[in-house]
């Protein structure tokens, strides 16, 4: 006789409550996909100086033209709650305190991935996209490259280009503003 196990998937809400009464660790890297709570990955240096890099490049956007936030989370759905490490996200006068960002709201999502890459890849791109999310970066360390995501539907990116070092991408929402390939991978 086989027995059927279930999974007990979490919400938001519930997520956020877990939380509140400690029932992770301080210090926990912990977020919510597909209403399982997943534990984070440690960041290697390479992984932070990308996202250094990042984050100094893109805080030359004027913030009357987009907020800009690292390692923070944004709600897609009622069951996911990732926290990508780079998002830009259409300026709110509450600078989002008082809920997460939306998909709506995000301009440019960006996860950058070393030994997580097939997860990204295979589980966080396609929720970016069911979600409607119009553009996500994907900085694949391994391979020094970055795959560009767009066209989301709910089947996945309808449209995905890989850059190589020496070139240059510039976001949907900032057309104008380059990013050197080079310079983000070091």
């Amino acid at each position: 006789m086989s027995v059927q196990m279930q999974r007990r998937l979490f919400t938001v809400q519930e997520y956020h409550l877990m939380g509140e009464a400690g029932i992770f660790g301080n210090n926990e890297r912990v977020e919510l996909i597909e209403g399982e709570i997943i534990e984070m990955a440690a960041i290697g240096t390479r992984h932070a100086s990308c996202v250094n890099r990042l984050a100094r490049r893109f805080s030359l956007i004027p913030e009357d033209m987009a907020t800009f936030a690292i390692q923070n989370p944004i709600q897609l759905t009622e069951r996911n709650e990732p926290q990508p490490d780079v998002v830009l996200l259409q300026p709110r006068a509450d600078y989002y305190a008082t809920a997460h960002p939306r998909p709506s709201e995000i301009l440019l999502l960006i996860e950058v991935s070393d030994s997580t890459i097939d997860f990204d890849r295979d589980v966080k791109v396609p929720n970016y996209a069911r979600s409607g999310i119009q553009e996500v970066w994907l900085w694949n360390l391994e391979d020094n490259c970055l795959e560009v995501y767009r066209l989301p539907t709910v089947n996945g990116y309808g449209f995905m280009q890989r850059f190589e070092r020496g070139e240059m991408v510039s976001p949907l929402a900032f057309p104008d503003f380059e990013v050197s390939v080079d310079w983000i991978l070091g």
